[in-house]
């Protein structure tokens, strides 16, 4: 009897043992429900390398992730709708305040790149300052990509910081009579180039980094996440939906943590420009051509569009005030909640 019995305990102790150990596997992992599936979507260029190191090991969280890395220009569809595609995505700060800062659909769990915006020009090479740029600008015409859209709005907010006056106009032959001349680059391919009408141009990495190393005249004078301020400012963000992140949140917990250590990732000598670029290129629709490739993603660019995780809990008062300036120079309203900004309990 005694020997049955002691077979019997062993086999709960063995049972309890096992059930540990893979509570313990699965809080290593994130997953809170084994049969979790993410779409995880983030726009080509800078924000995608917010992703790249997830995207390159193939990271899993215990669940199924799909990465997806899509066109600029429509990352917004998957995020809105009756049934969103995306349950985690990288899009502006802009966008994602405008389009879901009720906090109800979606959450921001951290701003995860700020700023990769700088000024160009063939001809003037003094660089752009703090003590100068209001002098500098004055009567001269800037040509600026999405000027009506986050790249626009970070440019005004900091001529208005400077007290830079500006005048947005259609054509650049015939800019305004005082102050700085705004005008919309459509098309930079062929708009930014050696023989460009701009006195300046505004542009992001990886397009500045190119066409500087393509063009000789071409210069970097200005820095506008520095004029803006030392941190920059929040430029693109992760968003989850919230009704994911109550399912899942040591998937959650387990993704943030791997964002943030993305960052030293890039920087390190040991990963190549090739593992980053094929990690992002990998996820592309079939056909697409990436933004970055490796000879235009060097260890200089990669800080030039500095990526790094900050929390929603941490960067909430930063991402309010710098949508608050944009409201103020723009007429563009958000109404974002606290319920927007995640934080983990």
């Amino acid at each position: 009897m005694k020997k049955i019995f002691a077979v019997l305990l062993s086999a709960c102790l063995l049972v309890a043992s096992v059930a540990a150990f893979s509570s313990c596997g699965k809080k290593k992992t994130g997953g809170d429900a084994a049969a979790f599936t993410a779409d995880v979507y983030a726009p080509d260029g800078a924000p995608a390398l917010a992703l790249a190191q997830l995207m390159s090991e193939n990271m899993q969280f215990g669940g199924k992730v799909n990465y997806n890395v899509v066109n600029a220009t429509t990352i917004q569809t998957y995020v809105t709708g009756q049934d969103p595609a995306a349950e985690l995505c990288v899009l502006p700060v802009n966008a994602a305040a405008k389009a879901l800062g009720s906090g109800k659909t979606y959450q921001m769990l951290g701003a995860v790149t700020h700023g990769n915006i700088y000024l160009l020009s063939n001809t003037e090479k003094e660089e752009l300052t703090a003590a100068n740029i209001k002098e500098r600008l004055e009567g001269k015409v800037v040509g600026c990509i999405q000027l009506e859209n986050f790249v626009g709005f970070a440019l005004q907010v900091v001529l208005d910081k400077y007290d830079v006056s500006y005048t947005v106009i259609e054509d650049p032959e015939k800019p305004a009579e005082s102050g700085v001349s705004l005008v919309n680059i459509s098309q930079p391919a062929q708009q930014i180039s050696a023989t460009a009408v701009y006195d300046y141009m505004v542009a992001a990495e990886p397009v500045v980094s190119t066409k500087t190393g393509n063009i000789p005249t071409l210069e970097v004078v200005g820095d506008l996440q520095a004029l803006y301020g030392e941190q920059g400012y929040p430029q693109a963000v992760l968003v989850a939906k919230t009704d994911f992140i109550e399912a899942n949140g040591g998937m959650i917990e387990a993704f943030i943590e791997a964002v943030e250590e993305n960052a030293d990732w890039l920087k390190a000598d040991s990963t190549s420009a090739e593992t980053i670029v094929n990690a992002v290129s990998s996820h592309l629709p079939d056909g697409a051509t990436p933004t970055f490739t490796a000879d235009n993603l060097s260890k200089t660019v990669i800080g030039r569009c500095a990526v790094r995780f900050d929390a929603a809990s941490a960067c909430k008062e930063r991402v309010k005030g710098f949508l608050s300036e944009i409201t103020a120079v723009n007429g563009v309203s958000f109404d974002t909640a606290d319920a927007f900004f995640y934080r983990a309990d």
